[in-house]
């Protein structure tokens, strides 16, 4: 042959270098290739399946173990319940505040004007009080009634008397400002409802003190006190629920895991059986 008569020998055939992947703690390893060409596909395959296999197995055995992630998780969640139960208890300890009790100052000249836009007035003392429906504008400029009572006129400062506490007048401050609207509302469905309107209310109606958290009720007997501790105690309760139902899923999956170890093991032997004939070893 000329290559034999012009070097003395023939050249050795390429070598199939090793491929270049790191490995699962992301160190980059050379690996062999198959000891077939055609089958490489096969052997990366295979390849990936066993990284996924080996993740599979640590995880197994990891549930296994007295400290894992599942019993940290579950940990953590123990300690949000035992927040939450301290700050249920802290809401059930609330003090009951000693009641206020406004005069029995008589709510005079009620008048509901059912003409559009719609008005409420009345008077509580020396201090008239207004509320009319609010208008709006359409596009063709006319007006639109929207139905929702805008106070006009009327100080709600002073409705309260002297005598009332300090710390307690900016609280009893915000709630009678709502339970005036709500009695102008009354007052309004009432007339729209053609019933009659009531007889002989006074400012002691619009603020009841409430025997069960020592706030005040609303014309309509609502205290927004005991409806906001409710709310929290109903979020609280519920998030409670939340948790525990986290705990048990982590427990679940925890059990899962656990019990897939001789599984896992199995699988991932196959794998490593079946890459080391592709491999030619």
């Amino acid at each position: 042959m000329v290559w034999k008569r012009l070097f003395g020998k023939q050249p050795e055939p390429e070598r199939e270098e090793p491929v270049v992947a790191p490995d699962a703690s992301g160190i980059v390893r050379r690996v062999p290739r198959a000891a077939d060409p055609a089958m490489q596909q096969r052997l990366d395959a295979l390849r990936r399946r066993h990284d996924m296999a080996t993740y599979d197995l640590e995880r197994a055995v990891s549930a296994r173990e007295p400290e894992n992630p599942w019993r940290e998780r579950i940990a953590l969640l123990e300690r949000s319940l035992a927040t939450i139960e301290d700050d249920l208890h802290a809401l059930d300890a609330l003090p009951i505040l000693p009641g206020v009790p406004l005069p029995e100052t008589p709510i005079t000249g009620i008048e509901v004007d059912l003409e559009e836009p719609v008005s409420v007035s009345f008077a509580i003392g020396p201090e008239r009080f207004l509320w009319e429906e609010e208008i709006d504008w359409d596009q063709r400029g006319g007006p639109v009634v929207k139905g929702q009572l805008q106070q006009r006129a009327g100080n709600v400062a002073a409705l309260i008397p002297t005598s009332v506490p300090p710390d307690r007048r900016e609280a009893l401050s915000r709630h009678l400002e709502q339970s005036l609207n709500v009695f102008a509302i009354d007052l309004r469905d009432r007339a729209l409802d053609g019933e009659p309107l009531p007889e002989a209310p006074t400012l002691a109606d619009l603020a009841r003190p409430c025997e069960a958290c020592g706030g005040w009720r609303d014309w309509r007997g609502h205290c927004d006190e005991c409806a906001a501790r409710a709310y929290r105690r109903q979020t609280l309760n519920q998030e409670a629920a939340r948790i525990a139902r986290e705990q048990e899923a982590e427990e679940a999956d925890r059990y899962k895991w656990s019990e897939r170890l001789p599984v896992a093991r199995k699988r991932l032997a196959d794998i490593e059986a079946d890459i080391a004939a592709l491999e030619g070893r």
